[in-house]
């Protein structure tokens, strides 16, 4: 993708010198998917665009992504970006400061107890569990294909029993805690006490590649500016644009760059 093509995008809604909220998902957005999350790089042209935006002085910039929050962190590490893991249960501010929302004492403390279930019961065949602190995810993009229908069916019910919410991921499936939050939330959240009270009347921007970026895409629309990361035209979306790719997400970085900086 081009210049010409995010000027046809976003041309009427961002003029240069305006300031925004840049609010971005990583895994599939950021860096491409890979068979391990340990694998993913961020590449340093993306690194060096984000590093500029975040450093112009006119633009907001946070990632809100499904890994731990120390985690996405030191995958991205650039320090004046807010950090947001677990899906937008952490939060992790520039200056250190943390804000994690509340987990039930009875459903915390049956974490491990998860944990070791479906390591005893699912992880095998190249299947495995990722532990995230107040999350899990189930990851089978490298299990044997014949086992992934069972396998994923059966984690869901162990992480149900424990009183989790599972809910499907890209290969895998994801163990959340029974709270009313999720990325739009954090988002809304984030965007609120951190960019302006008032965000609604400012110019905020999104890219994400999967389901549980939908929830930030629903909270911006009609206000902000959503883009879809996804090669399906057919996919139902609630974004405002789809983009084909992590190179897309670089060339959407590199428009917005030559608005800011």
């Amino acid at each position: 993708m081009s210049h010409p093509e995010f000027d046809q995008y976003l041309g009427d809604y961002l003029q240069a010198g305006d300031t925004l909220a840049l609010l971005l998902d990583y895994d599939g957005t950021l860096a491409e998917l890979t068979s391990h999350p340990n694998l993913t790089q961020m590449s340093d042209a993306m690194r060096d665009s984000l590093r500029n935006i975040a450093n112009s002085g006119k633009a907001f910039v946070a990632v809100i992504s499904g890994r731990d929050v120390d985690g996405v962190k030191e995958k991205i590490g650039l320090e004046n970006v807010i950090y947001s893991g677990n899906h937008g249960l952490e939060v992790l501010y520039p200056n250190g400061t943390r804000h994690n929302q509340g987990i039930p004492r009875d459903v915390a403390d049956n974490f491990d107890k998860m944990i070791d279930q479906l390591n005893r019961e699912v992880v095998h065949h190249g299947s495995w569990v990722e532990n995230k602190r107040v999350s899990i995810t189930f990851h089978f993009r490298e299990a044997e294909q014949q086992y992934v229908p069972e396998m994923a069916a059966r984690a869901k019910e162990i992480i149900e029993s424990y009183g989790y919410r599972a809910n499907a991921a890209h290969a895998s499936v994801e163990g959340k805690p029974p709270i009313q939050w999720n990325k739009g939330l954090a988002a809304e959240y984030i965007l609120g006490t951190s960019f302006d009270a008032n965000w609604r009347q400012r110019k905020v921007l999104f890219a994400g590649d999967d389901t549980t970026d939908e929830d930030v895409m629903r909270m911006i629309k009609g206000t902000g500016r959503s883009f879809r990361v996804t090669k399906d035209k057919d996919l139902v979306t609630s974004a405002d644009y789809k983009i084909p790719s992590v190179d897309a997400v670089y060339h959407l970085l590199k428009w917005i760059e030559s608005r800011v900086v």
